[in-house]
């Protein structure tokens, strides 16, 4: 199976999987291979998508979430660990939302969780500034397609947020 066959079917299985997407349009989704440089990468490739579409401070926040999400997906997910690895993401928009959804290629070893950082640590505080960026978040995993850590930002557009059952407490870890 070709990479972007394999990355649309990796897309498509955690669509199918989630009530996430109902009430959401895709705008794009894309995949990057599991290195520290599709960081940057994937950070260029929303602002691209979405300037214009969003304020600017929105996909200031936007962005930042997303790095930090694909930084996670590189460090702590096989993704950044296997050859060959990936992380795809995808773009959505709905109800006055930006949806960003991280699918990494999972882990034996991390689930997703807010680790509590040192006040000298470097890292740590990624899922941490999503939980208190974002308007809701949360991961899901999928044996096949590995784990999706997904996040709402509110476009400006209208007064929304996330669904009640998707700010329930303690969804969506790393």
């Amino acid at each position: 199976m070709s990479a972007s066959r394999q990355a649309v079917c990796r897309y498509e299985r955690q669509q199918a999987a989630s009530a996430r997407w109902s009430a959401l349009r895709l705008l794009a989704h894309a995949e990057f291979p599991g290195t520290p440089y599709s960081v940057s990468t994937a950070r260029l490739w929303v602002r691209d998508l979405l300037s214009g579409r969003i304020a600017d401070a929105v996909l200031d926040d936007v962005a930042l979430l997303l790095s930090e999400v694909v930084t996670n997906a590189v460090v702590h997910s096989d993704s950044g660990r296997a050859p060959g690895g990936s992380v795809m993401v995808c773009l959505g928009v709905g109800g006055g939302m930006v949806h960003v959804e991280v699918i990494d290629d999972g882990s034996a070893t991390s689930v997703p969780f807010i680790r509590a950082a040192n006040a000298d640590s470097d890292g740590g505080r990624g899922l941490f500034l999503v939980e208190m960026m974002s308007t809701g978040w949360g991961a899901h995993h999928d044996d096949e397609a590995g784990n999706a850590v997904w996040f709402h930002v509110a476009d400006g557009t209208a007064g929304t947020s996330a669904p009640a059952e998707d700010r329930l407490p303690g969804r969506g870890r790393r």
